[in-house]
């Protein structure tokens, strides 16, 4: 293994399932969480109308959670705002991270086996491909990418969106993270939004880790010459491919 650590810049979680892994594979690292995630304030507009939407769940028929940090917010509101999830709303998980949220719950959910991001959603899930006439709430945070969204009105939904949380970029670990990159050996990145957010590499030839083709492409625009593409997001496969970067 290079003598070098790895940079992980994603947001701080309560368990990082990817940072053990990277202990357990002996790889030495530098984490520097350059994002926070912020849920909404109680009382802010974004709350107020969270909640609004979590109170009217039984007129939706497919609730959709775009992320973990989504559930990990998302589900205790609605524990408390519904002793019952209504028969005709179905919760959908962007993948098996997400879903496992919902155990503690008891809540069934679904989510893409294969390739677990909203490409996934949108091809392996049967339920999401004929959507005439049906409404569909997709919790997420910050805005994010309209993909998702633009495709469930193509295919009939009515969406609506519920705002759960920011994602801000901390300018002094971001200053630190830029820093030390021509310190580390390799730079991962789980989201086009951190790899912006790191900017174009001084040096072009660093081994770089993303977790899809499409912030592959992104990082090729920005200038970078050695990506590394993992199966999917999970941490197992972007552990595999930090092992195939070094």
């Amino acid at each position: 293994m290079p003598n070098k650590p790895v940079l992980v810049v994603r947001p701080l979680r309560n368990e990082d399932e990817f940072l053990k892994l990277l202990n357990q594979a002996s790889i030495a690292f530098k984490y520097i969480p350059i994002m926070t995630i912020d849920p909404a304030l109680a009382g802010s507009d974004d709350y107020i109308q969270a909640v609004d939407c979590i109170d009217r769940l039984d007129q939706f028929d497919q609730v959709i959670f775009i992320s973990a940090n989504a559930a990990e917010i998302g589900l205790p509101i609605i524990a408390q705002h519904w002793s019952e999830i209504p028969k005709n709303t179905h919760f959908l998980a962007v993948g098996q991270q997400t879903a496992d949220i919902f155990a503690a719950y008891n809540y069934p959910v679904s989510y893409p086996n294969h390739q677990p991001n909203t490409e996934g959603l949108l091809q392996e899930l049967a339920q999401l491909q004929d959507l005439t006439a049906q409404s569909v709430l997709i919790l997420r945070g910050g805005s994010g990418r309209q993909t998702l969204g633009d495709e469930l009105v193509k295919r009939g939904a009515m969406v609506t969106y519920a705002e759960l949380y920011q994602r801000n970029i901390n300018a002094k670990y971001l200053a630190e993270a830029k820093n030390f990159v021509s310190k580390s050996s390799c730079l991962v990145v789980h989201s086009g939004e951190l790899l912006q957010a790191m900017g174009s590499p001084l040096d072009k030839r660093i081994p770089l880790v993303v977790p899809s083709d499409r912030i592959a492409q992104l990082a090729q625009q920005m200038g970078y010459q050695c990506v590394q593409v993992a199966e999917n997001a999970l941490p197992s496969s972007m552990c595999e491919a930090v092992l195939q970067a070094l």
